[in-house]
């Protein structure tokens, strides 16, 4: 798909891409704070949450294992979305 059809295929559906970034970007915020509120409430600072760890993994790493997947999966939907049609 060459550049022009992609950006005139954005042109063609600027609501819905626009709603599902704005969505992302909402859920991404969300998870952040969450984050940092349960860090907040339990009393922890950022760096004990960062050196807490489940069955020897540190839960920060799988915090952020969690976060790429979701944002590889949202980019995979967009190249799906972007080669149909």
């Amino acid at each position: 798909m060459s550049t022009s059809a992609f950006i005139s295929k954005v042109r063609k559906n600027k609501k819905q891409v626009i709603k599902t970034l704005g969505f992302f970007i909402l859920l991404r915020s969300l998870h952040g704070a969450s984050i940092l509120f349960l860090a907040y409430l339990l009393g922890w600072e950022i760096q004990q949450l960062r050196e807490f760890e489940i069955f020897g993994v540190r839960i920060y790493v799988l915090i952020l294992f969690v976060v790429v997947l979701f944002v590889v999966r949202r980019f995979y939907k967009i190249y799906k979305w972007s080669t149909s049609e």
